[in-house]
């Protein structure tokens, strides 16, 4: 080659590296007209044509430089990526390994390859080349975070999480090692560390579009759909033609009730090419979370029609059908996503929920443990765990408490805040702020036992906000709103937010009426958001939280010694609540057998998940002594007959006649309430005691039979009935339970007089005193106000 076709190649490749394509492309045209076996004049003519964008023009000049001279390693390297490309992929893998057979450690041509083989599909070689690629001193974080990429895709998680922290700890300010990181350890459910992955991220890189999204996946994850929606929004604003971030937008927006802006965001994430079964999926899931089942179930069943392996959809129906009765449906959805996915946390818990429905602890428990197993950091297994084993008579008040305890060791103490209130008044006998955390304050038990003496408490000396975690309004809210002094609409707020609103508030006394419960805000509350906190009706038993303070229970020496629970027991002076405005529906004279003409009744009208496989045992013996009685029992779903097949069927076991029992569904409040004048004796469930159905219970003139434990949950009934002069009807063992019942069953006379002047007796009880319970409430938060303001002087 002459000196004038190597000076126009010199001069060619200085030109293109000034930027001047035009004035480069001419220079190199001039080389190979006046040496066509100038390799180099091909490649530099390639080069300007991968710059300026035509990838297709350029593959042929590559070719030909590469066939002039087969020994250059980076010739083949740009023919390979070229190739790949433009959609020959075996090519271009071809073209690069015999450019690493000419450089085994350019760490360029090995990215390039492990790359080829990830675009095809063919990971385990990617991570193949990749551990070359690591394996060199000079390797970035770049390519750590390649390899853990590799590893995600073969399933190797535990390998991708090391290789991304081995990029965080290579360069700690790469943002895309964060990102990775951050992702994986959410889905690994490693949530506390991906927070933390995330404000390392946001410290880098807060405006990027990526960083927004994993703040929202997150909330979403935490459950906390308000602030998911707001990253989302700031992260689609970002990347307007982001289909799969206006997906997760809708998704957020429907979980926070916000349905018009949800069907919004669905419109625009179709328009930009989501599928038509993605959005009959989410009509279904924003159908379900407005109570149109009918029409969810419809678009859900379409949308697993059109795609079998739809886990999502499946996952819906689950609920869908379960809220419709349809529980055999629901099992064969959630076993549907278990074979294809056995690590599905919401199947597990959705199966486990079934399991639960039907009384069937042991099978539940085990299922919410799988789901833990996956994600110990999902708060709603450590709910579904906690009330399974507060029904079972297998497990124990520490069981229970264990549980209770690692629900605040794996999620809540990492948010716990220092309790400082050092600016707050603390004059013990000052008006006092409560706030009152509940997403029940609607038709619902626990509204029923707040609004009574909601408005009897003396607004002089205490200020109640609600704050209020719901989307539901009804009469019972409307009244709950006008008796309170301010209203807090929370559901749509994050659990930081939420706790920063009651400190602003500078709340005195927080009262969880959640408990362990969906719902319940119990991960804002762990943020010690002010400095009395207590836990009290939603849930009847421990928080298990470090930053709870306080249980209210009733007046019982079993449960103020609190063996049984994390925080310190504070009783109220009478009872544990009040209920009135209950149907006045009359009670009709006389026993229902006499009256009726009918076998003597017992029932338990309680949801059917309260009969534990221990009350199954007694009250069949309790049958067999009294011959010829029947048991009403209430089946809450179940339309199909499966849970009415499996009642009968535990009692079978028993030698109990189906005939004998008397199953029926959920009916409306005034047939529920007659059925009581078809009873002459109910029996109180265990370990789960009755709460509301005792009140109802006596409220129609129906006693009942009660054997507390040593638990709130299991000593519920003895308060009741303490409170209306029958403790006679509370035992103290399986065997005195079934005796008093067989008793009473034939002594007719015994049992009128327990049954005589019922409902006068309750209304005069504490059970039905607003006032009493306000007074008693007052003094209760007194008395903790009083004491925190004497340990704080102490600490002082």
């Amino acid at each position: 080659m002459d000196k004038d076709v190597k000076s126009l190649l010199e001069k060619g490749r200085k030109a293109m590296a000034g930027g001047k394509l035009e004035l480069a492309g001419q220079l190199f045209e001039e080389a190979v007209q006046a040496a066509p076996e100038a390799h180099g004049g091909w490649f530099g003519l390639g080069e300007i044509a991968l710059k300026v964008g035509e990838l297709e023009s350029a593959l042929p000049f590559f070719e030909h430089a590469a066939q002039l001279n087969p020994g250059s390693a980076r010739y083949l390297q740009r023919l390979g990526e070229t190739c790949c490309r433009v959609g020959l992929p075996d090519e271009g893998i071809a073209s690069l390994r015999k450019a690493r057979s000419l450089a085994k450690n350019d760490m360029g041509i090995l990215c390039s390859l492990s790359g080829a083989y990830a675009a095809g599909g063919n990971w385990a070689r990617a991570k193949a080349v990749l551990n070359d690629v690591v394996a060199s001193p000079k390797a970035l974080a770049a390519h750590y975070c390649l390899r853990g990429l590799a590893s995600q895709h073969l399933g190797e998680l535990d390998d991708a999480l090391s290789d991304f922290r081995k990029a965080v700890k290579r360069d700690p300010r790469y943002p895309d090692a964060w990102l990775s990181l951050g992702h994986l350890q959410m889905g690994k459910g490693l949530v506390r560390e991906a927070g933390e992955s995330l404000i390392r991220l946001q410290a880098l890189a807060p405006e990027r579009a990526e960083t927004l999204e994993l703040a929202g996946d997150l909330e979403l994850r935490r459950g906390n759909y308000g602030e998911a929606a707001k990253f989302f929004r700031q992260a689609a604003a970002k990347a307007a033609n982001s289909a799969e971030l206006q997906a997760k937008l809708s998704l957020a927006l429907v979980q926070s009730g916000d349905a018009l802006a949800a069907v919004e965001a669905m419109e625009r994430a179709y328009a930009m090419g989501v599928s038509e079964d993605w959005i009959l999926e989410h009509l279904g899931l924003l159908f379900t979370t407005k109570g149109q089942l009918s029409v969810a179930r419809e678009n859900l069943e379409m949308a697993v029609e059109r795609q079998p392996l739809n886990l999502n959809a499946w996952n819906t129906l689950i609920v869908v059908y379960t809220k419709l009765g349809e529980s055999e449906k629901a099992r064969q959805a959630a076993e549907t996503i278990l074979e294809t996915d056995p690590r599905h946390v919401n199947a597990l818990l959705n199966l486990g929920s079934w399991f639960s429905d039907q009384a069937r602890t042991v099978e539940a428990l085990a299922y919410f443990k799988k789901a833990l197993d996956v994600d110990p950091a999902r708060p709603i297994a450590y709910v579904n765990s906690l009330w399974s084993l507060v029904h079972s008579t297998e497990a124990t008040a520490q069981d229970v408490l264990d549980m209770a305890r690692a629900f605040d060791r794996n999620l809540c103490r990492q948010y716990r805040r220092a309790d400082d209130f050092g600016d707050r008044d603390r004059t013990p006998s000052r008006r006092l702020r409560i706030g009152w955390v509940t997403s029940d304050m609607r038709e619902h038990p626990v509204a029923a036992f707040v609004l009574p003496f909601l408005g009897e408490l003396d607004r002089a000396q205490l200020e109640s906000t609600i704050y209020y975690n719901s989307t539901a309004f009804d009469a019972a809210t409307a009244m709950a709103k006008q008796r309170a002094d301010r209203w807090r609409d929370v559901v749509a707020l994050g659990d930081d937010a939420l706790a920063d609103l009651i400190r602003s508030d500078e709340i005195d006394i927080v009262v969880d009426l959640n408990g362990n419960t969906e719902g319940g805000r119990l991960l804002a509350l762990a943020r010690k958001p002010a400095p009395v906190m207590l836990t009290w009706l939603g849930f009847p038993g421990t928080s298990g939280m470090s930053a709870m303070d306080y249980i209210i229970v009733p007046p019982d020496p079993v449960l103020e010694a609190g063996a049984w629970c994390t925080e310190t027991p504070w009783p109220l002076p009478d009872c544990y609540g009040v209920r009135t405005g209950i149907p006045d529906i009359p009670v009709q004279p006389g026993l229902p057998c006499e009256r009726l003409g009918k076998p003597f009744t017992f029932a338990c009208l309680n949801n059917f998940r309260k009969v534990s496989q221990g009350a199954i045992a007694l009250w069949s013996g309790i049958l067999k002594r009294v011959p010829d009685s029947r048991l009403i029992l209430v089946a809450r779903g179940g339309r199909d007959g499966t849970l009415i097949s499996y009642i009968q069927e535990q009692f079978g076991r028993y030698g109990v006649a189906s005939e004998r029992l008397d199953i029926r569904g959920l009916t409306p409040q005034r047939e529920y309430f007659d059925t009581y004048n078809e009873v002459d004796l109910c029996l109180d469930p265990f370990p789960f005691n009755g709460g509301t159905t005792g009140y109802d219970s006596l409220w129609m003139g129906v006693p009942f039979i009660t054997w507390p434990g040593d638990t709130l949950v299991a000593r519920m009934g003895k308060a009741i009935l303490d409170n209306v002069g029958l403790s006679e009807l509370v035992v103290d063992s399986s065997a005195a339970y079934e005796d008093l019942a067989a008793v009473l069953a034939n002594d007719r006379e015994r049992l009128k007089a327990m049954r005589w002047q019922l409902r006068e007796r309750m209304r005069a009880s504490p059970l039905m005193d607003a006032p009493r319970m306000a007074r008693g409430l007052e003094a209760v938060f007194r008395g903790m106000w009083s004491r925190w303001c004497d340990s704080a002087s102490d600490q002082g």
